[in-house]
């Protein structure tokens, strides 16, 4: 399908060294995660070692439990198919963030259900997208905040106050009275469409002052994505604290284990000259516990466990109460959710940004320590948005998306450094003016052989001449700053759509921008983008 007034342009990850050559198919790069990302094969070898321990009544059971499952109209009948026939499920997954985020967290959501039908067709076998809502995370300030041009194409920032919260779950965090500013500076922003009041009555009913941000951000997706058979679990939802009991044991009492085998996964990938995503602590788990609202990271020592930055020790009776009492209290950090991810759901592939995959170079021995299987990593849907009003621009200019990157006041003098037809203007200008001094100079030496009382005319003359050519080249030169400053309005306008700020678009713009102009079948473009690429 195609949509009147954009188009999408395929950009590559934003890599490191490790990722390039990951996503190249080159060694040693790839002997990290098991193999290559774009094999096929490498899909049917996961979904066999994934088919030998996948509990798929228990990942029904999760999924069906999540608060999002209600907004699924056909949710009952694709679990149902899963569990009778054998189905397998793929990953993709964000943090909360206000109003739903920027772009990629879309680009997640398409790549996870185009990845799904992917290897539908692949295995012939039922395959469900899942996106992990990664609601106890607890980065308030990168969660609080969202950009997008304004109908003047200014950049606006909006944001909630993120000070004082920083440590707790996003999952326990009310939206609150501050909703209310951003949701009215949100809606100065975009203009009145045919599709506003639709996205919007989504947005409020999911956006609301007594929803948390975890509860608010998972709701918005699964409403958006309801008709491809997205499932949003929510990170702090009981039913995978209780599922992940094991995993968190076994991390809690054999952490030693789990911290060697990552230490040398990243001793390895250093040795192979490529950069750490996550830096190993020995005293670390991979686990934090929740204490007085907030997160703690849970350490082990030679004399016990302690609770990170407290002075605060905790207990072997302690932790395994816990365990079994409130799991809920646990909550996985970077090293662990995938794991917890496999555990319950036993992903078949993982849609991830850059950051993602890089230190998922690092976790392929902890997936063999608990028993699991590492999912075959693939890159998330990757672009930019180009509207025909922005592709106007860049086609006056004769540049392409990737030229705004540098910033618009270095392209700007490259462009006047190039545009030889105003040098060679004033140049010509200045070559009259020369020209016309020779030739008053060659009148006024052959009157002074003929007729010297003309020598005052002459001059008169000449002044008027000099003074008309000073009063059209004071014109040119105001021409020249009004087509400047036009050209520099124009490529400041298309810097904010393509590099808002000097970052990618998909990273700094919410996706709100776009569908409010160009609807709901934005999504399903999308899917297709993702499908394609």
């Amino acid at each position: 399908m195609s949509l009147q007034g954009i188009e999408f342009e395929y950009l590559k990850l934003h890599t490191n060294a490790l990722t390039a050559d990951y996503l190249a198919g080159s060694k040693p790069a790839i002997e990290f995660y098991g193999g290559p990302p774009d094999r096929d094969s490498r899909i049917g070898e996961v979904a066999a070692e994934v088919d030998k321990r996948l509990d798929r009544q228990r990942a029904a059971r999760v999924l069906e439990a999540q608060r999002c499952f209600k907004l699924m109209p056909n949710g009952r009948e694709l679990l149902d198919e899963f569990v009778e026939h054998d189905g397998f499920i793929v990953c993709s997954g964000q943090q909360p963030v206000l109003f739903g985020g920027p772009l990629y967290v879309l680009y997640k959501c398409a790549s996870a259900v185009a990845a799904a039908a992917a290897c539908r067709k692949l295995l012939d076998r039922p395959v469900l997208p899942v996106f992990w809502n990664a609601s106890e995370d607890h980065d308030l300030a990168e969660a609080s905040s969202v950009k997008l041009p304004d109908t003047a194409n200014e950049l606006r920032t909006l944001s909630l106050p993120a000070a004082g919260d920083n440590y707790r779950p996003l999952c326990q965090l009310p939206l609150g009275d501050n909703l209310a500013e951003a949701r009215a500076q949100l809606g100065e922003s975009l203009p009145d469409t045919d599709f506003r009041s639709g996205i919007f009555a989504l947005l409020d009913s999911t956006f609301d002052s007594s929803h948390d941000f975890g509860h608010a951000f998972g709701e918005l997706l699964a409403g958006l994505f309801s008709g491809h058979g997205l499932f949003v679990v929510d990170a702090c939802s009981p039913e995978i604290r209780r599922g992940a009991k094991k995993l968190f044991e076994q991390e809690i009492f054999d952490s030693a284990a789990s911290a060697g085998e990552f230490a040398l996964s990243s001793r390895a990938l250093e040795g192979a000259g490529y950069h750490v995503q996550v830096k190993p602590r020995d005293d670390d788990t991979g686990l934090f516990v929740l204490r007085d609202r907030r997160r703690v990271k849970l350490q082990h020592g030679e004399s016990g466990f302690r609770l990170k930055g407290r002075d605060e020790s905790i207990g072997e009776a302690e932790l395994r109460r816990m365990l079994e009492e409130t799991p809920e209290l646990f909550s996985p950090g970077v090293r662990m959710r995938p794991l917890v991810e496999a555990e319950l759901f036993g992903t078949l592939c993982y849609l991830a940004g850059p950051g993602e995959m890089a230190y998922y170079a690092q976790l392929q021995p902890l997936y063999s320590l608990r028993g699991l299987t590492m999912p075959v990593i693939r890159p998330r849907l990757s672009g930019i948005l180009l509207e025909a009003k922005i592709a106007r621009v860049l086609e006056k200019y004769g540049l392409d998306t990737g030229a705004l990157e540098q910033g618009v006041d270095s392209l700007a003098e490259q462009l006047l450094e190039r545009d030889s037809r105003w040098r060679e203007l004033t140049d010509a200008v200045d070559g009259l003016r020369g020209t016309l001094r020779q030739g008053i100079q060659q009148v006024a030496g052959l009157l002074e052989q003929t007729d010297p009382t003309m020598k005052g005319p002459l001059k008169s003359t000449s002044g008027a001449i000099s003074g008309s050519l000073d009063k059209f080249q004071g014109k040119l030169t105001q021409a020249a700053k009004r087509r400047n400053e036009t050209m520099l309005g124009q490529l400041r306008k298309a810097g904010v759509h393509l590099w808002p700020g000097g970052g990618r678009q998909e990273r700094e713009i919410s996706w709100l921008y776009y569908l409010v102009r160009y609807g709901d079948g934005l999504i399903d473009w999308l899917i297709e983008r993702a499908a394609a690429g």
